[in-house]
This record gives structure tokens, sequence and C-alpha cells, in this order.
């Protein structure tokens, strides 16, 4: 019985990681289509940050489920470590199990690093247009806005306090 527990266990752990394997490259056709985006079709960025979320949400349930089984497989070794890993089940699998969970568990990591590595390239491409956006802003509510001490032709030489912003509003 206990066997059997295990053997069940070991195999939902790998169909797991196929699960999480497939959505990290779903992530990562997401993440290119984000940067590809932010610099040609911003009309298509919240969709595509709204599908990531979906889909973030998505592997963080797989990441819960894999610790969990972890945990049970661990449980069921009496393997008694404060951080059990999958790396840590792997002299208990068959070989050839054995190669494909290490396999799966180390495209895993690749993906999760390579999606981790776009996004921060993402991140830097709209803090850029962001930045060139707030310039921008601020150039054309400057052209709108009279010079400190302005005086109008019209009022000659009578004191006039400076207009404040001509009902443009400066927002970040």
């Amino acid at each position: 019985m206990v066997d059997d527990e295990f053997t069940k266990n070991r195999f939902e752990l790998e169909q797991v990681l196929v699960v999480l394997f497939r959505s990290l490259q779903e992530l990562l056709i997401l993440s290119k289509r984000e940067r590809v985006s932010l610099l040609n079709e911003p009309d298509q960025i919240l969709q595509i940050v709204e599908d990531k979320e979906v889909l973030l949400d998505k592997i963080s349930v797989l990441e819960d489920k894999c610790r969990q089984i972890v945990q049970e497989l661990s449980l069921a070794l009496n393997l008694r470590h404060e951080d059990t890993s999958i790396q840590s089940l792997l002299p208990f699998f068959k070989s050839e199990e054995a190669s494909r969970i290490k396999n799966l568990s180390d495209g895993i990591h690749s993906l999760a690093s390579q999606a981790r590595d776009l996004n921060h390239a993402s991140q830097a491409i709209a803090i850029t247009k962001l930045d060139w956006l707030k310039a921008t802003q601020s150039f054309l509510i400057g052209m709108f806005q009279p010079e400190a001490g302005y005086r109008s032709p019209r009022d000659g030489m009578k004191h006039q306090e400076p207009v404040t912003g001509l009902g443009v509003e400066i927002r970040a």
C-alpha cells in the first residue's frame, strides 16, 4: 500500500512538473509578446498583462502542488530534512524516472530564469518609455504656462500675478 502511494505520488509529481514546464513555456512566449508590444504596440499591453497574471496564478498553484507532493514523498521515505527538494528525492526513484524528473526540474529552472530576464528587460523598457512620456508631458505643459511675472501687453504696467497652469493639470 505504501509503495502504491509512493508510485502514485511520484507519477503525480512528474505530471505536475510537465504542466509547470508547459506553463513556463507559455509565460516565456507571453513575455516576448509583452516586450514587442512595449516597443511597437502599446495598445496590446493591457491584455498581455492580464493573460500573464492568470498564467502566474496557475503557476503559483502548480508550485504549491509540487511542494505538497514533494513533502508527501519525503514523509513516505521518512526524510526529515527541513528543506526537502526534488533533488533530494531523486536517489529514491528508478533511474529513468529520476532522469525524467531531473530533466523537467532543470528545464523549469532554465525557463524561469529566461522569463525573469525577459521581465527585467521589459521593466527597463517600460521605465524608459514612462520617463520619456513624463518628459514630453512636462515639455508640453511648459509650453502653455506663462513665464513667472508675465504681464499682458493690454494691462500695461498694471501688476498681474502669474497664471498657474491655465487649467492644465500635471500628474505623474
